[in-house]
Order: C-alpha cells, then sequence, then structure tokens
C-alpha cells in the first residue's frame, strides 16, 4: 500500500494532467500519508518558528531529538526524513549532533519531489529500504540522546520547546503542570531525599505474607509505580465499541518481550536485565541480591514460555474472550483475583470481563501465568515486586537511581546519552497531567486557522473520494452504495479533544515531586475506574492534542490530527 501511494504521489508531482479532484486528493493525500508514516522532517526559517508561536528573536539552531513520550526501547529505526512544503516533498537536512539547546532553523527547499536521498542505483525490487533512502541513511547518523532518529524527531523537538515555555511560565503561576514541572527540574531536593520517597513501598513489600498479600499490594500498585504480573484497566468494548469494559492481559516482564527471554539473539540484553535487576536489589538494601536477582530472572523466564507471542496477540478473535472475575478464580487457580480486582479499585465480582490470552486447552497466557504464580515462593514474589517498584520508581529519584536506569535502558536502546533535564522534565508533565499541559497548548499554539483548514482540507478529501467511488468501474452498485454509506460516516476531528479531564481539585508541591507524581496516578486511576460500565465518551481523546501524531480508530471509524502535528512544515498557517 504504501508502495502504491508513494508512486501514485510521485506521478502526480510530474504530471500537470491532473483534474480538480485528483489535484485535492493528491495534496490531502500527501498530508495524509505524511503523517500516517512520517514522510515530514524539518521545519525552516524564522517564519516557520514565528508561524509555530516561537519568538524569531530566539529562534532556535539546533533540534536534537524526539520526546520521551515517543521513545521505542529496544527498536532502533531510521526512516527516511522529508517534510511537506503547501503539499509538496523537498529535502530534509541530516540531524545535527545535541551539542546545542536551541533547535536549528532549516531553509525552505525548493518545490518538488525529493529524489537526492534515494539511491537510483539499485532496483526497488532488490532493496527497497535503500532506494527509496539510501543516500539519506549514508549521511545521516542517530544523534547521541536519541534511540532512533525519524521523520517526525525535529517537529516533536520544536514542540517541546513550545511546552518548555508554557510549564515555565506556569511554574511562575503556580499552576499544577507549572508546579510539577518545578518540582522535577529542583534537582537539590530530589538529591537530598534521596530513596526517601519509596522506603514505605519497600517496607510494605518486605510484610507480604501470603499470596493474598502480594495480589492486594499487585492491585494497589496497578496504576502506579509497582508491577503486575497481569495488565488491567477500562477500554471500549471491542465487540460493543459504544461501551466500557474491564480488560485484562498477561505483563509481568521486565525485557520488551517474551523473545528477550527465550531466543539467543537477546542474549546480550538478557545479560544486561540480569546485571540490571542485581544493581538495583543491591541499593535498596535487599537481602542477597545476586541471589534474588536470579530468581527474579527465572520466575520471568518461566512467564516467558508461558506468555502469548506478539503475533498470537494481534489476533483479534483469539484475543477476546468475555467472563467474570469468578470464571478467572475457577479456571486460573493460583492467584487471588478477588483481592487483585478489590484492591485495584473495587471492581465488582460479577462485572464483564475481556480477557486477551486465554486458552484453556493449551492453559498458557493469564491460565499459566497464574498458575506460576501459585507455584512459586513468596520470597520470590517479594523481591520481584520490590525490584520492580524501584525500577518504576527510578527515574523521579535521586541521581544514583536515574543513572541506573538509564544505564539499562541503554543497553536496549542503544541511546548513548540522556536527555537534558528540561526534556525529561517536558516528558514528565506530558505524562503525569496530559490533559492539563494539552489544554494550555491549544490555546496559545493552535490557531483557529489550522483548524479551519484542516476542516476544509478533509471536507475536499471525501468529496474526491466519494466521487472516485460513484466513477469507479470495477464496483457493483451494491458495493458503491456499502461503500459510500461508510465513507459518509466517516468522521475527522481536528486539534484537540471536545472535553479535557479537570483536575481542578488537584494540587502540587514544589518540593514534592513524587507526592505530585502518585497524585496524578491516583487521578488517572480514579477517573479511569469511574468510566466502567458506562458508555464511551467520545469527546475524550485517548491521546493528548500536544503529541505530534495522528490516529485512527476502526471501531469509531474517525481519524484524528492532534494539534501539534498541525503545524509547520507539515501545515503551514495562513496569515
Amino acid at each position: 500500500t504504501q508502495f502504491v501511494i508513494r508512486t501514485v504521489l510521485l506521478a502526480m508531482a510530474r504530471t500537470n494532467a491532473w483534474h480538480r479532484a485528483d489535484r485535492i486528493s493528491g495534496v490531502c493525500l500527501l498530508v495524509l500519508t505524511s503523517v500516517a508514516e512520517g514522510l515530514a522532517g524539518y521545519a525552516s526559517g524564522t517564519e516557520l518558528y514565528e508561524s509555530a508561536g516561537l519568538q524569531s528573536g530566539a529562534a532556535p539552531d539546533h533540534l536534537p531529538g524526539m520526546s520521551d513520550l515517543d521513545d521505542d526501547v529496544g527498536v532502533q529505526l531510521m526512516q527516511k526524513s522529508r517534510r511537506i512544503v503547501h503539499g509538496v516533498l523537498a529535502p530534509a537536512d541530516a540531524p545535527p549532533p545535541p551539542t546545542d539547546d536551541k533547535p536549528r532553523p532549516v531553509d525552505i527547499g525548493p518545490w518538488g519531489f525529493d529524489i537526492e536521498g534515494m539511491d537510483q542505483k539499485l532496483q526497488p525490487g532488490d532493496n527497497w529500504v535503500d532506494y527509496t533512502s539510501g543516500e539519506w541513511l549514508k549521511k545521516t547518523n542517530i544523534p547521541d540522546d536519541q534511540s532512533s532518529w525519524t521523520a517526525f524527531s525535529s517537529l516533536r523537538d520544536l514542540t517541546e520547546f513550545q511546552i518548555r515555555d508554557l510549564l515555565e511560565q506556569g511554574a511562575t503561576a503556580n499552576s499544577i503542570t507549572g508546579t510539577l514541572y518545578a518540582a522535577y527540574m529542583d534537582e537539590a531536593t530530589i538529591e537530598a531525599r534521596g530513596l526517601e520517597p519509596v522506603l514505605p513501598f519497600l517496607e510494605k513489600i518486605k510484610q507480604l505474607a501470603t499470596a493474598s498479600d502480594f495480589a492486594t499490594f499487585c492491585g494497589e500498585t496497578l496504576f502506579g509505580f509497582g508491577s503486575s504480573p497481569f495488565g488491567f484497566g477500562v477500554g471500549a468494548d471491542a465487540q460493543d465499541p459504544d461501551m466500557n469494559v474491564a480488560q485484562l492481559s498477561q505483563d509481568g516482564l521486565g525485557l520488551p518481550s517474551r523473545d528477550y527471554y527465550l531466543e539467543e539473539t537477546f542474549s546480550k540484553q538478557k545479560k544486561a536485565y540480569a546485571d540490571y535487576i542485581v544493581l538495583m536489589l543491591g541499593k535498596i538494601g535487599w537481602p542477597e541480591p545476586e541471589a534474588a536477582g536470579a530468581e527474579v530472572l527465572a520466575f520471568e523466564e518461566s512467564v516467558a514460555k508461558v506468555s502469548w507471542s506478539v503475533e498470537a496477540r494481534r489476533d483479534p478473535e483469539k484475543t477476546y474472550n468475555k467472563m467474570t472475575i469468578a470464571d478467572l478464580t475457577v479456571k486460573a487457580p493460583g492467584f487471588d483475583w478477588a483481592a487483585y480486582m478489590e484492591s485495584a479499585g473495587r471492581v465488582p465480582g460479577n462485572a464483564p470481563l475481556v480477557v486477551s490470552e486465554w486458552n484453556e486447552t493449551a492453559k498458557d497466557g493469564i491460565i499459566g501465568i497464574a498458575a506460576i504464580i501459585g507455584s512459586t515462593d513468596l520470597t520470590t514474589l517479594r523481591a520481584w515486586s520490590a525490584f520492580h517498584f524501584i525500577s518504576g520508581a527510578a527515574s523521579y529519584l535521586s541521581k544514583e537511581y536515574v543513572d541506573a536506569a538509564f544505564g539499562f535502558s541503554k543497553a536496549l536502546s542503544g541511546q548513548e546519552t540522556q536527555k537534558l533535564r528540561w526534556k525529561r522534565g517536558v516528558g514528565n508533565a506530558n505524562r503525569f497531567l496530559p490533559d492539563a499541559v494539552g489544554k494550555d497548548y491549544v490555546e496559545k499554539y493552535f490557531p483557529a486557522s489550522s483548524k479551519k483548514t484542516m476542516d476544509e482540507l478533509t471536507s475536499l478529501l471525501k468529496e474526491a473520494f466519494a466521487a472516485r467511488i460513484k466513477n469507479v468501474a470495477w464496483m457493483t452498485n451494491a458495493t458503491k452504495e456499502a461503500a459510500q454509506k461508510k465513507l459518509a460516516s466517516f468522521t475527522f476531528e481536528i486539534g484537540y479533544p471536545k472535553k479535557f479531564k479537570d483536575y481542578s481539585e488537584m494540587s502540587m508541591d514544589k518540593t514534592d515531586l513524587f507526592g505530585n507524581l502518585e497524585k496524578a496516578l491516583a487521578f488517572r486511576a480514579r477517573w479511569s475506574l469511574s468510566q466502567l460500565g458506562k458508555p464511551v465518551d467520545k469527546a475524550y481523546w485517548g491521546m493528548p492534542p500536544q503529541t505530534v501524531n495522528a490516529f485512527f480508530e476502526p471501531g469509531r471509524n474517525r481519524c484524528v490530527f492532534l494539534a501539534a502535528i498541525l503545524q509547520p512544515p507539515l501545515l503551514l498557517r495562513r496569515r
């Protein structure tokens, strides 16, 4: 599909024989394809920075990397970076090394379809990646503070600068987002507190005396810094997308997937993980950290063996298994499900529950993990809980723990250096108060003209698509009628959601980062659980508007373009 789209776009760019519908849909395809595939790259020049909301006098001169929210641990992808100027592709520069604290202006290039980054000496059927991107790949290096360099990296960085401005202003005005950011940036206080913020949790772990205690603790910390052998949440029912339902899935692994434990290919990463477990247990004074670490790893290896593969988890039919907590208790013994669900959020025992990895014949997935927990000594389960809690909290503690956590992530991602503190602070605010940051972001950086432009563009796209369906020769009349009906129900949502979550009752403290994060996590848990059994409120989005992204929701037949992606160079704003 991507090959066809790109070939069509290239042909469109090289011909003047477009009629109106073709020209409209061609421009729309250029924009929509760039959003979905990441074909756009750098913003350019003072004019673009002013259009994006930055002052020309402070025009940044370097764009070093992506947002913390978009790190893909364990995967290093390099995609050909391109940018769109008035709907036409032009070449993008290679990323400079991350030595400065400011983004760098990039000149607007000529109109046309960029072919300079291609290696046209090759045949596309022999090596498609190098054919389309070979020359770009030769001259492009991944910056040291990045695990990857993609087409959206520069735009994400520009958005980080915008959000930093908002947070710094908010810190002066004592907003919750600004206060959270200020607390994160107060390294002196964080260093002085050291391990103190997590000591009550570690002490509670030491006191776990029964299997029910373990299940209860997993539920209590499920939405916090702890870990759980199972993932639990509330979301739209895949077979009844207008209603929210409780959802349960496999979890419990500290490495990205089961393959990291079972495949020789990942032996180095597995060894780094084993060392990291021992290191973190040692730092919190856990008894016999080396022996305990070996037990934790062996436990996770057992879990990995019964976990479903990534491929199996993509099957929408096999991963839809509706039941109740009572069914789990009978069919997946070994774990105290009632205690877990009660502590996670007082989920009623008769509440419908969609379970993902469920096979009563193979007894793997959820059933297999529960059985392993039931046969594992509490000493190991306590060590497992302690390790995952300190690992989850490490990035918000003193430098000793931050560096230890980064050392392990480096082994997975290849990222050589940590991002600047303020960039991590921006990511932290985005992660814990997404809607509060998003509301401020939209008010300052997303003008009404951008929304109007996209509303017009997407409306024209639907018109052009409807015309093509009407005139296409290979469809029967019945098929055309069904296609037009589905197209009519397709919606675009632009910029920001109709509703933002209300944080008005939340307070933050500039001297207590960890306490602030606990409040934010508790708010998130309460809000999510409050939706259980209720109709899906489509006025909310699952991704905040300050994210450089767009997404399609098949269950709702809608495409959403977030505000941060609708800025130069992807969308040049009208003056």
